[in-house]
């Protein structure tokens, strides 16, 4: 079932929410510093003294349109929703006077990298973008190194705005820095890829298939694909052998129901990692994980 657009708002302010409080409330009172847009707006701010979140919306008003222009109008649309919001939230919490500041310095990171990448990763799982590094890493990969895989064009990315934030940040602070990376990059990808449905790749072997193949399409609303020339081992019969993906209710809804049926099939299911698709429960294909 479709997230409806209140729900999908409301995800997006709280994405937004996250990455601010991260920002304005761990990162900064703490003495961290960020890479990416965060960090060269910052860096900036340190010369002109204008406020970051203002050159952060400017940098990433910037970004949407070299999109509209090299990646088209569907990559645009993605981004355009934050690249208005975030930096608003951004600034808007940046006069609100609350620290939270931590006695160790890598507590303050690992909080700092964790709802950072939570804030980040909330959006992406239904389908919007910051419009930050990780698209000038695709317009990069786009028009420039079309093929050299994302994820080397991302890091070398951030190892040239880690150069840039030394005009204005100590080592200490850009070590930090590039720790906090890792650390958000991986809970940005979990919230992505790993949280929501399990899902199973459930495979069965029998004779006479056709309800449960209509309870596959009809009732649980998943695809089928069927073998029809499959052979049992022992018996030499022929055999229709089917699988689908489902996640973990739906398979138990299947079992039960061949279970009542008395359908006699040998079933075999299979953990899956990722699996994409147009189901709701599926990622898309133009998902990217960065690791």
């Amino acid at each position: 079932m479709k997230k409806s657009p209140v729900f999908r708002a409301f995800l997006l302010i709280l994405g937004c929410l996250c990455c601010s409080i991260a920002t304005n409330w761990i990162m900064i009172p703490n003495g961290l510093a960020a890479p990416g847009i965060t960090g060269i707006s910052m860096t900036i701010e340190h010369f002109t003294g204008i406020n970051y979140a203002l050159i952060y919306y400017a940098i990433t008003i910037l970004i949407l349109i070299v999109t509209w222009m090299t990646l088209g109008k569907k990559d645009a649309s993605n981004i355009i929703i934050l690249s208005i919001l975030y930096p608003m939230v951004l600034w808007v919490l940046s006069f609100v006077d609350v620290q939270i500041i931590f006695e160790e310095k890598l507590i303050a990171l690992a909080a700092f990298g964790v709802l950072y990448g939570v804030g980040i990763g909330i959006p992406y799982r239904i389908g919007f973008s910051y419009g930050g590094d990780d698209t000038v890493a695709k317009i990069l990969k786009k028009t420039i190194w079309k093929s050299t895989e994302l994820k080397k064009i991302y890091y070398f990315e951030e190892i040239i705005i880690l150069l840039f934030m030394m005009l204005a940040f100590s080592l200490d602070q850009l070590a930090y820095a590039f720790a906090g990376q890792l650390i958000y990059v991986n809970s940005m990808n979990y919230i992505v890829f790993n949280l929501g449905p399990k899902l199973y790749d459930v495979q069965m072997i029998g004779k006479d298939m056709e309800k449960i193949e209509d309870f596959v399409i009809n009732k649980i609303h998943k695809s089928v694909t069927i073998y029809s020339d499959a052979m049992g081992g022992y018996s030499r019969e022929p055999k229709v052998q089917m699988s689908c993906v489902c996640n973990s209710r739906e398979y138990v809804q299947l079992r039960e129901f061949i279970k009542e049926g008395n359908y006699e099939c040998f079933i075999k299911v299979l953990p899956l990692i990722h699996v994409f698709g147009n189901n709701r429960d599926f990622h898309r294909l133009d998902d990217e994980n960065i690791e």
